[in-house]
């Protein structure tokens, strides 16, 4: 009989929980979308070396807009009405590194059928969330290690190569100075719908982007917490941790947020200051080496999450808008 307030108690924790985890469940059956990946990848690998006009038509039919983008800002060739289009192209497709490369991410990737399913669940909830009657097509390519992710109103583009694993034989091979040992070890296979993702978010709500400190932290907080709802990934993937980064900031998150109050970082606009929060590395500048890089993620999160705690009925479309100096006044680390 004892055990009864217990059991009680415990039950209330779990529906609790319940409720506050599918607080923005939507319905999305009423979503339109396709969330197949056009393979640019392959079609490019199998373009024959007389590219020529007719060649690009049947690319293009199949490609849309995103094909002149794929050539021009993501490949940095020549358009497609440049008569040098097809040496570039040949000269990419014919050499024996980017052949292996190609050769790799068909066999890591005969199918995006489980990327596509999570991308596709994502982005209907995103519409449902935010109003959207348009989402972008998604499509796969190889670009030598040029762009991960590329997205617009259009179109959401993947490099593949850049989610193969860090212990695949090309990617151990780039060079150090330009791939360092911590931007390899993150291009691993779970990481890419969600970062596909958080890079369509990132677009679409760029406008509301600060140029302080504490607006990076907030509005970097904000696109976090919505990629998680959306996709419902840990902590660590959403981040790209490791379990002992992951740790080391839970475990040092008051440390951090006086490291910025100390130094006068909270509000300051020095861009030095805030890329070093902000940015990825092999950790964060002012912070031990066992810190994960970008720590400044990981605590925009935790004020959004605190702020999304003490105000349970706001909508993700209130949270975007949301002042960020009233999710601070929510914010109280190591209470």
């Amino acid at each position: 009989m004892k055990c009864r307030p217990l059991v009680a108690l415990y039950s209330c924790f779990f529906i609790l929980f319940a409720c506050t985890s599918d607080r923005h469940s939507v319905d999305v059956s009423a979503v339109n979308y396709n969330a197949e990946f056009l393979r640019l990848d392959r079609a490019v690998f199998e373009t024959p070396d007389h590219f020529d006009n007719r060649e690009f038509a049947m690319l293009e039919k199949q490609f849309g807009t995103f094909l002149p983008v794929y050539f021009t800002s993501i490949m940095q060739m020549p358009p497609p009405d440049n008569p040098m289009l097809p040496d570039f192209l040949t000269r990419f497709t014919e050499d024996a590194i980017w052949q292996k490369l190609q050769t790799d991410i068909e066999m890591a990737y005969p199918d995006l059928a489980a990327q596509e399913e999570q991308l596709g669940n994502a982005l209907k909830s995103y519409a449902v969330h935010f109003d959207e009657d348009s989402l972008p097509r998604l499509v796969a390519y190889n670009s030598g290690f040029n762009v991960g992710i590329y997205p617009s109103e259009q179109w959401l583009g993947v490099g593949l190569e850049w989610y193969l694993s860090p212990e695949n034989d090309v990617v151990k091979k780039l060079p150090p100075d330009l791939f360092p040992q911590y931007k390899r070890d993150k291009m691993k296979p779970e990481y890419l719908a969600v970062n596909a993702l958080k890079g369509y978010l990132f677009f679409k709500h760029q406008e509301l982007s600060g140029e302080d400190m504490l607006a990076n932290l907030v509005f970097n907080g904000k696109i976090l917490y919505i990629a998680k709802v959306l996709m419902e990934v840990t902590d660590a993937d959403l981040l790209n941790y490791t379990s002992p980064q992951l740790e080391w900031a839970e475990d040092s998150e008051y440390a951090i947020w006086t490291y910025l109050l100390e130094n006068d970082l909270v509000f300051s606009t020095d861009l030095r200051q805030i890329n070093k929060m902000m940015n990825d590395g092999p950790f964060t500048p002012g912070m031990p080496p066992e810190s994960p890089g970008g720590v400044g993620n990981w605590l925009g999160l935790q004020m959004v999450e605190a702020f999304m705690e003490e105000n349970d009925k706001l909508t993700l479309q209130e949270l975007i808008k949301a002042d960020k100096r009233r999710i601070l006044e929510h914010y109280k680390p190591g209470k």
